[in-house]
């Protein structure tokens, strides 16, 4: 067999280089999947694949947010005073819908609790009731955290989450798509609870901020189309505070003593 010239033992050289940096490149991204940082998939047109993606980056805001996580609830760690003004964010996207969670009333508001803030809202609910949705959206996380016990954090199209807590039953996972109304577990009283209920919280950038600024959960409806962010809108209502008046301890003089016992009693105290 005739050797190849010098030319081509050179472009084999490079082609074979290149080869090896492609799959090295690839290599990698599979090692780092895991991560969960953010990557694009604008222009995936099947929902199926998007939903093997890392995150489905076609949903608008999502590019407001550095890297998705699964394991933790606030890894943003974004601090609203750099803000400088106001952020403005559509409730809902043409093509997106609304639900409430459970149909039961609330029974706690947002707010300080018991000497710490209450960061979401109380719904009632028994075990084994069907928890949906509020929007479209996609999972983020599904685990047991903390008080929380077993939790879902869904992330919707606008960049808002809503968490939904003390199930009994998580029914999704990390990267599901759902939808408005669409069954995430079951109600329960896991974790730090007292009895059944579900504990619902919105949050924006990890921080939550009031859901009855944004849902009336008694007639079943949003309150406004478009939420309006700044430095004030995650702090809680100050705790009300009671004053009870002091105790004064009443003194009796002997002759005021006297004076309330019975004419009966009150002679035979003289004779002695």
């Amino acid at each position: 067999m005739l050797p190849l010239p010098a030319r081509f033992s050179a472009i084999y050289r490079i082609a074979a280089f290149v080869c090896i940096l492609f799959c090295g490149v690839q290599l990698h991204a599979l090692s780092v999947e895991n991560s969960h940082y953010f990557h694009d998939t604008d222009g995936i047109a099947s929902p199926e694949a998007v939903s093997t993606a890392i995150i489905p980056g076609f949903y608008p805001y999502f590019d407001i947010y550095s890297y998705w996580d699964t394991m933790h609830l606030d890894p943003y760690n974004f601090d609203f005073k750099s803000l400088g003004g106001t952020v403005e964010l559509p409730v809902l996207e043409s093509d997106c819908g609304f639900a409430l969670p459970v149909a039961g009333a609330l029974t706690s508001p947002f707010g300080w609790r018991c000497g710490r803030q209450h960061a979401g809202v109380d719904l009632q609910v028994k075990t084994g009731d069907t928890v949906g949705a509020a929007f479209d959206g996609v999972v983020r996380m599904s685990m047991w955290y903390y008080g929380y016990g077993n939790c879902v954090v869904i992330r919707h199209h606008n960049g808002i989450e809503t968490l939904y807590g003390h199930l009994s039953k998580r029914l999704v996972e990390v990267g599901d798509l759902v939808n408005a109304g669409q069954v995430i577990g079951l109600g329960g009283s896991t974790g730090h609870s007292t009895g059944p209920h579900l504990h619902f919280e919105t949050r924006f950038m990890g921080k939550a901020f009031n859901p009855q600024n944004l849902i009336d959960f008694k007639v079943d409806s949003l309150l406004q189309d478009t939420l309006v962010f700044d430095t004030n809108s995650f702090s809680a209502p100050p705790p009300q505070v009671y004053y009870r008046a002091p105790y004064k301890k009443r003194s009796y003089k002997k002759s005021s003593y006297y004076r309330y016992k019975s004419p009966a009693r009150k002679s035979s105290y003289k004779k002695k």
